[in-house]
């Protein structure tokens, strides 16, 4: 079961500090901890932890906290992650790459993109698919595997796709997509999208600091006001209980342009 932490302000009226329930999301059982706030900074501190094993107990490893939240470490150390938007971003890698691609003025018809992982996962697959029919080159380097999938390009839809791609080729990429713990490898000042766990590269910019993600108008009544939006819909939809085509890019984080060889500050 996931948790979901509520803050409540310190002159609302509440029976106890600290209480628990169950918090429904689009069908979906949230383990809800309500924490009175305190002017006291000792005392707010010691009812976040009381919340943080109740959470324990109940057997929730990742939570949904207020957008902001900063002791996302007192529930750490109950074994409570915060939930992230890493799934989200994954479904919807190809989307997120189209619409980045757009922004910065990169004409598919002309662009090579690099997709490159430690192996051929299903995101992989999947935004392999989706993106290879929308640019000019592709290549795949995704630790030997993507042999079945190119060929399908191939056979059934005339794509190209230069499948396990070396670092020489891989530097002609104008963008990059990284998943799993792959590193980037492209061209200098290339687009980077890291879907993985590498989000931080020595010369290369990641430009997904955010991504936005609107849902159909049920769903998007259905959602509560407070917690990181982008971690909620990525549980739903891990769970199942949104879809992909539920869901859009309505917004991804602006790139920033800075020299390869600035120096770190």
């Amino acid at each position: 079961m996931y948790g979901y932490l509520t803050l409540c302000a310190p002159e609302e009226k509440q029976r106890r500090a600290v209480r628990c329930g169950v918090k429904p999301i689009c069908g979906v059982r949230f383990y809800e901890v309500y924490v009175q706030r305190s002017r006291s900074r000792f005392v707010e501190k010691r009812r976040l932890r009381r919340a943080a094993r109740l959470m324990e107990r109940a057997g929730v490893r990742r939570a949904l906290f207020p957008e902001g939240f900063s002791e996302t470490g007192l529930f750490e150390s109950c074994g409570v992650q915060a939930a992230q938007d890493g799934y989200l971003r994954t479904v919807m890698a190809a989307e997120i790459a189209r619409r980045m691609m757009d922004a910065q003025g990169f004409a598919p018809t002309e662009t090579c993109v690099a997709l490159i992982g430690d192996a051929m996962t299903p995101a992989l697959r999947r935004t392999l698919m989706e993106l290879a029919l929308r640019v000019r080159y592709t290549l795949l380097s995704a630790g030997g595997g993507g042999g079945e999938s190119c060929s399908v390009l191939r056979r059934e839809y005339g794509v190209s796709v230069l499948r396990n791609a070396g670092e020489e080729q891989l530097r002609r990429a104008d963008v990059v997509l990284t998943f799993g713990k792959a590193s980037p490898c492209g061209k200098e000042g290339c687009l980077w999208l890291p879907f993985g766990e590498v989000t931080k590269a020595e010369g290369y910019e990641n430009a997904l600091r955010r991504v936005t993600c609107l849902a159909s108008p049920a769903i998007e009544a259905a959602l509560p006001d407070g917690c990181s939006r982008s971690a909620l819909l990525s549980v739903l939809l891990e769970l199942g209980a949104v879809r992909p085509n539920e869901l859009e890019v309505a917004e991804v984080g602006e790139r920033r342009h800075v020299l390869q060889d600035q120096p770190a500050e």
